[in-house]
């Protein structure tokens, strides 16, 4: 692919490479087989193929309001470059976490909380990463990785720590280009993937050099390992496997709903000022937030206690059940009660979409459609075999099914396979869902129902729109 001319979005249009580069973002999202492939595919597969595309973006927390298969049909430029600029940062950043590097507990400022780290972005974690290093090389800190990048200094100073073949004679340069060239040079030395050039570097994109960074935390972050009593003063260790879980998927819920200035990387500890719940619960209900009692800056336990309550007032106006929570709960990040809170907020919002109904209809509309087998509820274990989704799935459109690939379901293995395949389908069908495959054998309520009510959504969507046809 030559990068100095459009071939990029001609690579993209038929959405082939487009689902294989989320695949590189998050393993598994989207299921291969689902996927039309071939030389001269048609304008509806392809759409399809577009769309399971969108669809899987939105899923893994990829801002795309405004953006659907359109854009990239149309190769409007600005809008496949906005999606693709943040499938790159989330592959060059992901493993720039706690949970995936816990030796970025090495970064926590002297009276910090760990909470605080947990807020932080990618990107201010990785200005933060080169301050560590910037700072044991005796030099000035950055406060972006943008302009304070052009001139490749900071970048030579840091890979000098990284690795001592690293040097910095460069730093004797005049001139910043070339200076930035050699910078990207002494990068391969810890083979830090080939993502930009020196001119790049020089231009202080800090989109472009989040990027570069990233790849350079990958290769070599240079941090000293824990000892397992750090570890355990880190609170690194996380039992709760179901509830980890569930953060990542109320997150990116909340990631989906484009509330501006929002973007969660730490659900509970970014709940804890209580904004976070009154932007969503605003954004659900605009008349139940009393917005004259908020401490727009929080900066307090007193202000954050403040705004906790504001929130579970305006929960109440919306019937939210709030048996044993209490503003303080909210406030000292109770991992098990703001799930409770955001459930509950997940589930007002999606029925709202499918015209207030109720899971009963939910349930009745699924049957009607699918006909055999039926279920009693949306936690009825006879969905665990994954066969119910897909039928639900050729319902809407059966062409979206391919039946060849579709197993019985007797054992953990085809029951796997459905799954990924059902959740692929129904994407590709445009719904925006956030489960991982094990919760359709495990009957995850909570993600059924998003599934289904998804599912609802777009079946009235594409009434809709025959109707306007006709």
């Amino acid at each position: 692919m030559n990068p100095d001319d459009d071939d990029v979005f001609h690579v993209l249009e038929d959405g082939v490479i487009f689902c294989k580069l989320i695949n590189c973002a998050v393993p598994d999202t989207i299921d291969m087989r689902v996927v039309n492939k071939g030389a001269n595919i048609n304008i509806y597969k392809v759409r399809e193929n577009l769309n399971l595309a969108c669809a899987a973006c939105t899923g893994i927390g990829i801002k795309m309001i405004g953006i659907d298969a359109n854009a990239f049909l149309d190769k409007k430029e600005h809008l496949i470059l906005a999606v693709l600029w943040q499938l790159m940062k989330l592959i060059s950043t992901k493993s720039v976490s706690l949970k995936d590097c816990p030796e970025i507990y090495r970064l926590l400022n002297e009276g910090e909380e760990l909470s605080e780290l947990n807020k932080l972005q990618p990107d201010q974690l990785l200005i933060r990463w080169m301050n560590f290093h910037l700072k044991n090389a005796g030099s000035e800190p950055i406060n972006n990785l943008g302009k304070d990048l052009a001139d490749g200094k900071a970048v030579i100073k840091v890979l000098n720590q990284l690795d001592e073949r690293c040097t910095t004679e460069a730093l004797n340069e005049e001139d910043d280009v070339t200076r930035c060239n050699k910078a990207v040079d002494n990068s391969k030395i810890i083979e830090v993937a080939d993502v930009i050039c020196g001119e790049d570097l020089n231009k202080g994109n800090s989109k472009v050099n989040v990027i570069f960074v990233g790849e350079m935390f990958n290769a070599k972050h240079g941090l000293q390992e824990l000892s397992k009593e750090e570890y355990e003063a880190a609170t690194l260790v996380d039992d709760d496997i179901e509830g980890t879980i569930e953060e990542r998927q109320f997150r990116l819920w909340i990631n989906s709903l484009g509330i501006e200035d929002v973007y969660v990387n730490d659900l509970f500890a970014e709940a804890s000022d209580g904004l976070l719940l009154l932007k969503v619960i605003h954004k659900i209900n605009p008349d139940v937030v009393e917005w004259n009692r908020v401490e727009k800056n929080p900066n307090s336990v007193f202000k954050r206690g403040i705004n906790c309550q504001v929130a579970i007032d305006a929960c109440k106006k919306m019937n939210i059940v709030l048996a044993g929570i209490g503003a303080e709960d909210i406030r000292d990040s109770n991992k098990k009660l703001i799930l409770a809170i955001v459930w509950q907020l997940v589930r007002i919002h999606y029925l709202q979409i499918i015209g207030s109904k109720t899971e009963n209809d939910l349930v009745k509309w699924a049957n009607d459609l699918v006909k055999d087998p039926q279920i009693g509820n949306l936690k009825d274990k006879s969905m665990k075999d994954g066969r119910f989704l897909i039928k639900l799935c050729a319902g809407i459109e059966p062409r979206a099914v391919n039946w060849e690939l579709v197993t019985p379901g007797e054992t953990e293995e085809d029951a796997m396979m459905n799954a990924k395949y059902a959740i692929s389908v129904a994407r590709m069908l445009g719904a925006v869902i956030f489960m991982v495959w094990d919760d359709i054998p495990k009957v995850n309520y909570k993600m059924i129902l998003i599934f289904v009510s998804s599912l609802y959504e777009i079946q009235e969507e594409m009434a809709q729109k025959k109707k306007e046809e006709a």
